[in-house]
């Protein structure tokens, strides 16, 4: 086992049942969380003795302890009946400590997980000569191992910063959510696979991706997935992705050549950047489990459906519209695009194919800003927000 250097852990992502790319990142993170709680029974730590011996009689009596010796004990209230240790309790270790009343402390002999039939337990004292009144031996307190359980499926993230480019930025990135444009009704909710270093996952969702630009400047870029199901690793991986399409050349997005249209018609007629972000609300929904434990039932979704896609755009530049503040109740509108080019070289194979993708955004202007400083100049900023669906 090694640490493995940055270039050594490719990240490789692809709409299910397509092809994919290798994305050139800077940074990835697959994180995986399970939220659970210790399940609480009332009382489910103390511990009530009801007799010491078999459980015959329900009389109580108290022996007279001595250092070292074991002694069987009934489980239960004062006459009975017996009663079992809690099932909320995972496992009591050999040697928990039970603290009764007056400084009084007796031991658990052996570990115990509780199964509903642990009547019996079986203690011992680290001193003697003395004993327990009936009245304390219902009050003996003990700090046991609790069971836990799930409070929602077993679910991961990935984040990934990386560069746009003439390999990924028509595919799962696409802005409408669309795996295939000629798809009808267009709900897309296919999943997402890929790997990141020698990790392999088959059911990630893309939730959010968001990018800018500015002049003089290449655009990086950041997408968030949730992803289900189960990790597999695959150490042949790293040993065969450097003749992998990641190293051939792309054209990246610069901001000396893209455009923003629609500004003018908001006030701003020299934009000086512009960032576009899509968010995707979904909601997982799951067969229940039918108690058996040997498959993926409750685990994996069984759909992953989108609840809601909203695209915000926003863009900086000289002024801003002043008419906001009177345009009535339903808002001002906008239509905004951004046309993404890269440097469109003539004399180069890369970077020179010139238009790359129409970003757009149509909706309404959710708020716009001024600022000022004494080594800068005043600035407009304009945010517009969208609903696809």
């Amino acid at each position: 086992m090694k640490f493995l250097p940055y270039e050594d852990v490719p990240l490789y992502l692809a709409v299910s049942g397509q092809e994919g790319e290798h994305i050139f990142a800077e940074s990835a993170t697959l994180s995986i969380e399970h939220s659970t709680a210790p399940t609480r029974h009332i009382e489910d730590n103390i511990l009530r003795i009801c007799e010491f011996g078999t459980g015959s009689t329900m009389i109580y009596d108290s022996p007279d302890f001595l250092a070292n010796e074991t002694y069987t004990g009934v489980v239960g209230p004062s006459g009975g009946p017996p009663m079992t240790l809690s099932t909320s309790i995972f496992e009591i270790p050999s040697g928990t400590k039970i603290t009764f009343p007056n400084g009084k402390h007796l031991h658990f002999n052996s570990t115990i997980h509780p199964n509903g039939h642990d009547y019996l337990v079986e203690l011992y004292s680290k001193s003697g000569g003395w004993n327990l009144t009936e009245g304390e031996a219902q009050s003996g307190y003990f700090e046991p191992i609790y069971n836990y359980v799930t409070q929602s499926p077993v679910q991961g993230s990935l984040s990934v910063n990386f560069y746009i480019n003439t390999g990924n930025l028509q595919s799962f990135f696409n802005i409408t959510g669309l795996s295939n444009p000629n798809q009808y009704p267009p709900i897309d909710e296919e999943k997402i696979t890929g790997y990141l270093g020698e990790f392999v996952f088959s059911d990630a969702y893309l939730t959010s991706f968001q990018f800018g630009l500015s002049p003089n400047s290449i655009s990086q870029a950041s997408a968030n997935f949730q992803v289900y199901g189960t990790l597999s690793k695959d150490s042949s991986i790293t040993d065969s992705y450097f003749s992998s399409s990641l190293y051939g050349q792309q054209s990246i997005p610069h901001g000396q050549y893209s455009a923003v249209e629609g500004s003018e018609d908001l006030g701003l007629n020299h934009v000086t950047s512009f960032s576009y972000a899509i968010n995707v609300d979904r909601s997982p929904r799951y067969s229940i489990p039918t108690g058996v434990n040997d498959d993926n039932i409750g685990l994996v979704p069984d759909r992953v459906s989108k609840k809601s896609t909203t695209v915000q755009m926003s863009i900086e530049g000289e002024n801003l519209d002043p008419n906001i503040l009177s345009d009535g109740f339903n808002g001002k509108r906008a239509n905004l695009k951004a046309s993404i080019r890269d440097l469109s070289y003539s004399w180069a194979e890369e970077n020179a194919n010139g238009f790359m993708h129409m970003f757009e955004c149509s909706g309404i202007i959710k708020n716009q800003s001024l600022s000022v400083n004494s080594a800068g100049y005043l600035n407009g900023a304009i945010s517009v927000e969208q609903l696809l669906k």
